[in-house]
């Protein structure tokens, strides 16, 4: 009796990945660059007498996709879904938007086709859920990051599924219109609803049932049989197996029962995302990737880059914070493997240059080495980011986080969010984006016939259809665009009124903020609008959008730069107020308000035994530490010094920190008692 050849594929595979990751941990290194490195030599294109067969090897590696999606499911249930949504969603969208825009760009330097350069942007816009789970395996982050990445990598592989069903559409011929769009975006709603409106009649009881039993081989076979299951599903309505995944995931976690079920599928799901690492090993071809090497580092920066800048300015503006923000955007540097999905389609179907492939693999391979030594050290990268802030931005940003704070504590509970005022300009600012990147791709496809028309009626040569156009689409995009900046307008109205309460224009703070949320607009909605449009009209779009993303940035950095004086002037007040309490000169209630984050600036006396006396805050590292700002400073004789980062602290000072309530207790505990370790450990 012979042995199966897919028996003789699992053994040299897994043996060499075996072998290679054992030695790599003893060199300190993740075992994800043993699993890539198995597959280069079990595969075709390295003359190694131990062989294992590519496409069977890939169809097993399938299943590990779809695990590990079932497990990020599992750690994502709807409600906790629902709560990062607003954030994770604006910032995958302008993630994915610049990626594609970049690669885009990078592709038409390099004079592919319009249909190529696309192919070229999707393939490198999605991250790895599977590298970063693996990652998070080896380095755990903040509960906070870790949160907020994987809601980030969840909306990702949702856009994914809508860019392959898109680029599938364009490779078998149909084009890419509006009305394709959004018969897109349509079905993939319709079956997202169905799938989990009737999951949650089944997939919650069944599990709780199964788990009544005690029995952890009943559940881990009826919990791979949903997830697999609901994968078919999703394959046979024509959209990734890793979206069912998903799908099961989120439904078994339902149940109350995610974190069982993931003990005890979590080792079936290593042992399949050996494999599928492995099979990107596979890909790899040495000469392939040594002839496109310049073209592949050149991306490979790119994608490190750009992910890092995108993920960290759209997560510090929605108000995760700058360290999160930096450590999501350095977890985030890797291409995943829809890239390999995307590049195919496009490749298969004549519309990319074959380059692309060996482009992409070289990339992810590339990311994938980077990503675990970025992970390792992101706490010390985001620290000294943080540190080489000026003063000013390093003030704002503190009580921009403590702002958001507030934000989200005026919805406590089981309040709906959005709130009600916020609605309507978020449904105004959709729609009006629609119209203008409808209106935009429509005078794409009007082109040619209007200029024959003109040609043939009134005798105009080609320009004058190019001007015709543009005068008229223009117009039509006035009004909608005067829209769409009134509605971001009431939106950052809106959240300031819910962050401060109504104010006078003059409040700084307000202004600040209000700023700074219409910039948020710009980048989470105009950007991937923009993109959309990017095919059609060659960058219009995104060139307007691109002026007024840097007037609003300069603008809030002007503003930004007008409001430390009040802040300081606040804090300082408050610091004397304490100073005076504790010298027993009774309660002196505040003549204003102050503003806020300056107010939790809580009376923090140094005393002889203080950690902090003897030593300056730049010593101390404070702010990249804790994330806290000291504000104001108070000697002992009652005179303000500017906290620069060089004064000495003294027995006797009082210093005023702003921040969110976790960073001032952290600083608190750091000058106090010197409590380092606990403080880098809590922040983020």
């Amino acid at each position: 009796m012979h042995a199966p050849p897919i028996l003789f594929d699992l053994a040299a595979v897994l043996g060499t990945a075996a072998a290679l990751a054992l030695l790599g941990r003893r060199l300190g290194q993740p075992p994800v660059l043993g699993y890539l490195l198995a597959g280069l030599i079990v595969g075709p294109n390295l003359p190694v007498p131990v062989f294992a067969d590519p496409e069977r090897t890939r169809a097993l590696a399938e299943l590990g996709v779809v695990l590990v999606m079932f497990v990020v499911g599992l750690e994502l249930r709807l409600k906790r879904l629902a709560a990062v949504l607003p954030t994770a969603g604006a910032t995958a969208l302008f993630e994915v938007a610049c990626l594609v825009a970049a690669g885009f760009a990078v592709g038409r330097l390099l004079g592919w086709t319009t249909e190529g350069a696309l192919f070229l942007g999707a393939s490198i816009a999605i991250a790895s859920t599977m590298v970063v789970s693996k990652v998070y395996e080896e380095h755990p982050p903040p509960e906070a990051v870790r949160t907020h990445v994987m809601g980030v990598l969840v909306i990702q592989d949702v856009l994914a599924i809508l860019l392959a069903a898109l680029l599938t559409a364009v490779a078998a011929g149909k084009g890419l219109s509006a009305a394709e769009l959004a018969g897109v975006l349509g079905r993939l709603a319709g079956v997202s609803f169905a799938v989990i409106a009737g999951g949650l009649l089944v997939v919650p009881r069944l599990i709780r049932a199964v788990a009544r039993t005690g029995s952890a081989e009943l559940m881990v076979v009826v919990a791979s049989a949903v997830c697999f299951g609901l994968a078919l599903l999703a394959d046979h309505l024509g959209y990734s197996v890793a979206l069912g995944g998903f799908f099961a995931g989120m439904l078994v976690a339902e149940s109350g029962e995610g974190h069982g079920v993931e003990a005890v599928v979590a080792p079936l799901r290593d042992l399949f995302a050996a494999l599928f690492f492995a099979a990107v090993g596979m890909a790899i071809d040495p000469a392939l990737v040594w002839a496109h090497l310049g073209l592949s580092l050149a991306v490979l920066a790119v994608v490190l880059v750009l992910q890092f800048g995108s993920v960290t300015v759209a997560g510090f503006l929605s108000g995760q914070g700058l360290r999160r923000s930096a450590m999501a955007g350095l977890a985030l540097g890797q291409v995943g493997e829809f890239g390999f999905i995307l590049s195919a389609i496009g490749i298969e179907a004549g519309l990319a240059p074959p380059a692309l492939a060996p482009v992409v693999v070289t990339v992810a391979v590339g990311s994938t080495f980077t990503t675990p030594l970025a992970v390792r050290h992101a706490e010390r990268i985001a620290r000294a980011l943080d540190r080489r802030l000026p003063a000013r931005v390093q003030e704002l940003a503190s009580l921009y986080e403590r702002w958001f704070e507030t934000l989200d504590e005026a919805a406590p509970g089981d309040a709906p969010r959005p709130l009600p005022p916020w609605r309507r300009a978020l449904r105004v600012l959709v729609l009006d984006g629609l119209v203008i990147t409808g209106l935009l791709v429509a005078a794409e496809g009007a082109h040619e016939p209007l200029s024959a028309w003109l040609r043939q009626a009134l005798g105009l040569q080609v320009p004058w259809g190019l001007v015709t156009l543009a005068v008229i689409t223009a117009t039509l995009i006035a009004w909608p665009a005067v829209s769409l900046l009134r509605a971001s307008r009431s939106l950052a109205a809106s959240v300031a009124d819910a962050v401060f309460g109504p104010a006078e224009d003059r409040d700084r703070s307000r202004q600040v903020l209000s700023v700074a949320v219409q910039l948020v607009t710009l980048l989470g909605v105009g950007v991937p609008y923009a993109v959309v449009a990017l095919p059609f009209d060659g960058g219009v779009a995104l060139a307007g959008l691109a002026v007024a993303i840097a007037a609003t940035a300069f603008s809030l950095w002007r503003t930004a730069e007008q409001a430390v004086e009040p802040v300081r002037s606040s804090a300082g007040r408050f610091v004397d107020r304490l100073a005076r309490e504790m010298a027993g000169e009774g309660h002196d209630p505040p003549t204003e308000r102050p503003v806020l984050g300056a107010d939790l600036a809580e009376a923090l006396p140094l005393d002889t035994g203080a950690y902090a006396v003897g030593r300056s805050l730049t010593e101390l590292d404070l702010r990249a530490i804790t994330g806290a700002t000291v504000v104001a400073l108070r000697g002992p004789d009652g005179a303000h010094r500017l906290p620069t980062g060089h004064e000495v602290l003294r027995a006797g000072d009082i210093v005023a920190l702003a921040g969110t309530r976790a960073a001032v207790a952290r600083a608190r505990g750091l000058l106090l008692t010197g409590d380092q370790a606990n403080a880098t450990a809590s922040a983020g």
